[in-house]
């Protein structure tokens, strides 16, 4: 072992945390999406049964960070995969 290899080692590890937080919160951002559009017309629609509001209220507030924290966390890993890695002195 040299003593590169627990830089390599952070670097691999923290591609697949940010590879896996990128995908979590993509997902985050897409059912928050999803819930908003389908919301949006019984918000318009009316009744005592409506409970569009509430749903927006959970809705909006996940496509927003949701779609933030994805965006950062994709940010972030292509930085992590364009730099160059530790050079290996044997």
């Amino acid at each position: 072992m040299t003593q590169e290899t627990p830089g390599r080692l952070w670097r691999f590890l923290g591609i697949a945390v940010l590879a896996i937080a990128t995908l979590g919160f993509g997902a985050m951002g897409l059912c928050g999406a999803a819930f908003t559009v389908m919301s949006l017309p019984g918000l318009f629609a009316g009744g005592i049964e409506n409970y569009s509001g509430a749903a927006l209220v959970i809705a909006v507030p996940s496509l927003l960070i949701g779609g933030a924290v994805a965006a950062w966390a994709g940010w972030m890993l292509w930085r992590l995969t364009r730099t160059a890695p530790p050079a290996d002195d044997a």
